[in-house]
């Protein structure tokens, strides 16, 4: 394997079995769950070609993560008022992770992992436990894939090629510049385009889960996160990869369970779709999705036995969050918030907020 990609295939593979092989060693298999979803937020968020670059990215999605498992966990289990609470944490930070580049990956992330934390059902469990454990899981994931890509790129199994010298490098900014552009953008549409869409999903979304509880519909909402971007036109694309590979997902894990698999065998399943995760998140996104869906239904379902009634209760949210964002999230918006033009000048007068920090760059996100 002579790609820059087989050190984070190994580095998820073992930062997501991991914790769960020792939690099921040790009895307590929904415990190594909530340690191996620290290992689900970081796998792939060490991509940068430096260390130092690596570092950053691994960091940001650490502290987003830990944040957002104490956030969900700590308004978990209050019917619909921890829906409603679930609605306005995420809409906040889809707004403040305009500010820039960095915290709209951190923001999707914390997003999406609000949203699990808040429906993990762990039961009387604390939130700072809950937050420690994905702690523990997530910085197992991190040291791993820093101490893995020096290793193979020693024993020639990763070639990194420097493309460095023929990318243009984006211009960087103080933390007042960002501010000053972030507040500047307010006074648009096309700087709160992005958080009213997909807050607009949410409400609807909210509404379905009031009228039909108790069928994952928090299933709705982290659909609605991965597939609502901040680029207007990317959305129609990735609405239909989410769709189609969400059905192959879904079709691939009632495979996976027939038969009621040992609990073992299933955390190979975890393994092998760990490690094929970070491959395919960057080479095609259905696939991607395909192989995530079951990845994420088998970590939650843990332990548990799992039912096909679940599974189908998944698929009809995960196809109606991506008809709000579709229909919601991106008809008409082109026309009343048109993309900004782009401004290099953080401090001109008279520009409009641009291709930037705070542009709507989609984010990187890892589920």
């Amino acid at each position: 394997m002579r790609t820059p990609r087989a050190s984070q295939a190994v580095a998820a593979m073992l930062g997501l079995a991991g914790p769960i092989v020792v939690g099921a060693m040790v009895g307590h298999a929904r415990i190594g769950m909530v340690a191996s979803l620290g290992g689900l937020a970081l796998s792939g968020q060490g991509k940068g070609e430096t260390f130092r670059e690596q570092a950053h990215g691994l960091i940001y999605a650490l502290v987003a993560g830990t944040i957002a498992m104490l956030t969900g966990s700590g308004i978990a289990g209050r019917g619909m008022i921890t829906a409603l609470a679930t609605v306005a944490v995420v809409t906040a930070a889809g707004l403040f992770g305009s500010i820039s580049r960095p915290l709209a990956r951190a923001a999707t992330l914390f997003m999406l992992f609000t949203i699990i934390a808040a429906n993990l059902g762990i039961g009387a469990a604390h939130p700072l436990g809950i937050m420690l454990l994905f702690f523990l899981g997530a910085a197992w994931t991190a040291g791993l894939s820093l101490a893995l890509r020096p290793l193979f790129q020693a024993l020639h199994l990763t070639r990194i090629p420097d493309n460095r010298a023929n990318v243009a490098q984006p211009p960087k900014y103080s933390a007042g510049q960002l501010l000053r552009r972030w507040r500047k953008s307010l006074t648009h549409l096309s700087g709160w385009q992005y958080t009213l869409r997909i807050a607009l999903c949410l409400v609807v979304g909210l509404g379905l889960e009031w009228i039909w509880p108790h069928h994952h519909g928090y299933w709705v909402f982290i659909t609605v996160v991965i597939v609502v971007q901040r680029n207007l036109e990317a959305v129609l694309k990735r609405t239909f990869h989410r769709a189609a590979g969400t059905v192959l997902g879904v079709l691939l894990t009632s495979l996976l369970l027939l038969g009621s698999p040992s609990i073992w065998t299933v955390i190979a399943m975890i393994a092998a779709l760990a490690a094929a995760r970070p491959v395919l998140m960057e080479i095609h996104y259905a696939a991607y999705a395909a192989v995530q869906t079951p990845l994420v239904i088998l970590l939650l379902d843990f332990g548990q036995a799992p039912s096909r009634m679940v599974i189908i209760d998944r698929l009809a949210a995960t196809l109606v969050g991506c008809a709000l964002a579709l229909t919601l999230g991106y008809f008409g918006w082109s026309k009343l918030s048109p993309p900004a033009r782009v401004s290099h000048t953080p401090t001109s007068p008279g520009k409009r907020f641009g291709d930037s920090p705070t542009s709507n760059q989609q984010a990187s996100i890892s589920l």
